[in-house]
């Protein structure tokens, strides 16, 4: 008998008198993901597969489309019967996962029919659908569109819509979690600077990385155009939330952090505040120059500061973090004579 698989509105292109195209009548997208969780790195992994008692969706995808970072729509995408292979199995009894996992191949149960994807787009949406005090985890889901799957008799099935496949999900610390808090921030040579003042009498700065950032909000009067003592910076408190550390399920632009408005409800974000610690400026002076301009180098960092991860949902509790004991922010400049 002729079986017919749920994933979309499936269009027979050719039938076959004998029903040797065998799809299960089952919609895989009510079905978990699974993976043999086999890599050492999660976002290595590229077999998937989804089984419901005898039948089978088995998924080898491309490599180099997982990441723990936010994607822009379009930005992750592969294709079926080219860099990735999507296979249909119907078995002769149920099947598990580890039939598929296992290191000595099983004999039982066999397979009495097969179908391979020769087309079809694979898209990968990966972004933060989690965070906890320590970690950060991503989501990554699989849309597949246009899929066509033909036997070994040269029959075809397709599926016009676009279809979830499944979610993948990984983990990675949260950037106040490194080894070195917010070392990876360091690479960023520059500080950026938003143009008005968002808190008045302060600047502010930040950096900004895929979906996350972190800014500052410095007192003007902190800057001042002379060297500071050794060992004598000029100091502020971080007793209101003066320096922030931000997480967005969507990519970080700059009129998000310059600004005082809600975000779009769309966005989910995930804060951490300060609650104490200290602003450190070291104040530089180069030599004059030929007009006998003098500029000033301001280093600013942040000593023991206390992070609190403010609760999502009014039944949730905020977090108050382990004190950082001390990191770079960046370094501004100014000129004068």
């Amino acid at each position: 008998m002729k079986k017919t698989l749920l994933l979309g509105i499936l269009i027979l292109l050719s039938a076959c008198d004998d029903g040797d195209l065998q799809i299960e009548n089952v919609d895989f997208e009510l079905i978990a993901l699974e993976s043999c969780g086999d890599e050492e790195d999660p976002l290595d992994t590229t077999f998937f597969f989804k089984t419901d008692d005898d039948d089978a969706y088995l998924l080898e995808l491309e490599s180099g489309l997982l990441f723990n970072q936010t994607s822009t729509e379009g930005a992750l995408t592969s294709s079926l019967g080219g860099s990735s292979d999507l296979i249909y199995r119907f078995f002769s009894d149920d099947v598990s996962s580890d039939y598929f996992c296992s290191t000595i191949p099983a004999t039982e149960p066999t397979v009495l029919s097969e179908s391979t994807a020769a087309a079809g787009d694979i898209a990968i949406n990966t972004k933060v659908t989690a965070v906890s005090k320590d970690v950060k985890t991503y989501s990554h889901t699989i849309l597949i569109t246009g899929l066509v799957l033909t036997n070994e008799q040269n029959e075809s099935i397709t599926d016009t819509s676009s279809f979830t496949y499944g979610t993948f999900k990984t983990s990675t610390p949260t950037s106040q979690n490194l080894e070195v808090p917010f070392s990876n921030y360091g690479a960023i040579t520059s500080l950026s600077e938003c143009d008005s003042e968002i808190i008045a009498g302060s600047l502010r700065f930040y950096k900004k990385i895929n979906d996350e950032y972190i800014s500052l909000d410095v007192p003007l009067s902190i800057f001042v155009n002379e060297a500071t003592v050794v060992d004598e910076p000029r100091t502020s408190t971080l007793e209101n939330g003066e320096f922030k550390y931000t997480i967005l399920d969507a990519v970080v632009t700059d009129d998000m952090i310059c600004t005082t408005a809600a975000l779009s409800e769309e966005i989910i974000s995930y804060n951490f505040v300060s609650s104490g610690g200290t602003i450190n400026v070291v104040t530089e002076a180069s030599e004059p120059d030929a007009a006998g301009a003098i500029t000033y180098a301001h280093t600013i960092s942040l000593d023991n500061t206390i992070l609190v991860l403010k609760a999502q949902n009014e039944d949730d509790t905020d977090v108050t973090l382990t004190a950082i004991e001390s990191f770079i922010i960046g370094t501004y400049t100014t000129v004068g004579n």
